[in-house]
């Protein structure tokens, strides 16, 4: 079971498309997410019920993406802001 955390303090998330109604976590414990498309306002819940998630490609900013979403990056975690995140199932780009 992946749980809410990976050992290296990151959260664990599990990306889905929103088609269907998931909740907020993954049988495995993880966070379900959807990426959000950068064009949309869609905030920080998706109607599934999954964080909407920015992936974050530069640069230092806050959490919270311009359209609501929030931010998240794979390792090597190279910016400053955001969460940092390990994909358990599914991809992020």
């Amino acid at each position: 079971m992946a749980g809410l955390h990976a050992t290296d303090g990151s959260k664990n998330v599990t990306v889905v498309d929103g088609t269907e109604l998931t909740g907020l976590y993954a049988t495995d414990g993880s966070f379900n997410v959807v990426v959000a498309d950068g064009v949309a306002p869609c905030g920080v819940y998706h109607p599934c019920g999954a964080l909407w998630v920015t992936v974050k490609t530069s640069g230092p900013s806050g959490f919270y993406a311009p359209d609501g979403s929030i931010y998240v990056q794979e390792t090597p975690y190279t910016y400053s802001g955001g969460y940092r995140v390990t994909v358990v199932a599914g991809a992020l780009a």
